[in-house]
């Protein structure tokens, strides 16, 4: 027994008619009838009186009709309802940001293209610059905009990269160091460095290394971006931060690459758990497209 019989069944009966009913479901009248007829094979009964033209249900018709209209019906309401879910991400959205350049860039592109696919879709947003982690560990947040580098070591989050990492020095436009194409280590052994404080999201274990390579009474460390960027346009030294974090479009200070080994990649940390509540898969293709319309 199959669903197509069944279907031909009840649209046969509908409509007094096995002609009417294969115009209906786009059959032949043949395959109607063999369709019924195998149904009654498997059931051992006869379900339809045929008789010039005109089709009578037997008892066991009857009550057999009631069984299979409310499988139909219900499939029906299943197909229905997976085709108007199918582009349905989840109820809502909850995004970790740490308030840096690229995410003002990327989260409005993100929102529209988002509520293209979904426009019932409630995003919201949290600040989790000082505490990442446990705002997805406490699931106060679905997804986080982090580095590789803070979540790989928890094994109930999954990471997705977005953007691969290096290190970039941020100069005033007149210093002596933005004259030139790369900056290394030696050049900033003298001068006053601004890097991230290690206990906030912005930090990366790789600053350690940069830290044991350069002289550690020159580095001072802030809270966020916004400060970095006022110290070296106000020409009180040098900001190191991963090229995802850095502004490309500001006028006051340049960027440079900064001769060192790749950084983890930027990309989305979620739960694993997740994935019950919101199409994750969605979501990250959303976030590539609008990478790439950002590069």
């Amino acid at each position: 027994m199959n669903f197509t019989q069944l279907h031909c069944f009840v649209e046969a009966v509908d409509n007094s008619s096995f002609t009417i009913a294969a115009e209906a479901l786009n059959f032949t009248q043949p395959a109607v009838s063999k369709n019924i007829k195998d149904l009654e094979n498997e059931l051992e009964v006869t379900l339809i009186v045929r008789e010039h033209h005109r089709i009578s249900l037997t008892d066991a018709g009857r009550y057999f009709y009631k069984v299979a209209r409310n499988v139909v019906n219900d499939m029906d309401y299943a197909k229905d309802y997976l085709r108007s879910n199918k582009s349905k991400i989840g109820n809502s959205l909850r995004i970790g940001v740490c308030n840096i350049p690229l995410e003002e860039e990327l989260m409005p592109i993100v929102l529209h293209e988002l509520h293209k696919i979904d426009k019932s879709l409630d995003i919201r947003f949290s600040d989790v610059l000082n505490y990442s982690i446990s705002e997805i560990l406490n699931h106060h947040v679905d997804i986080c905009l982090v580095s590789r580098d803070s979540v790989e070591a928890i094994k109930n989050i999954s990471f997705e990269p977005l953007i691969e990492g290096h290190f970039v020095v941020m100069c005033p436009s007149n210093s002596i160091l933005s004259k030139k194409e790369k900056v290394t280590l030696k050049d900033l052994q003298q001068q006053t460095i601004f890097l991230f404080n290690p206990t906030n999201s912005l930090s990366f274990q790789t600053q350690n290394e940069l830290i044991a390579n350069m002289n550690v009474k020159h580095i001072r460390f802030v809270s966020d971006f916004f400060k970095m960027g006022i110290y070296v346009k106000a020409n009180w030294g040098y900001g190191i931060l991963p090229n995802f974090i850095a502004d490309y479009n500001a006028k006051e200070v340049k960027y440079l690459p900064l001769e060192c080994r790749k950084i983890p990649p930027y990309g989305i940390a979620y739960m694993k758990s997740a994935v019950r509540d919101i199409d994750i898969d969605k979501v990250i293709q959303v976030f590539k497209s609008a990478i790439k319309r950002t590069a």
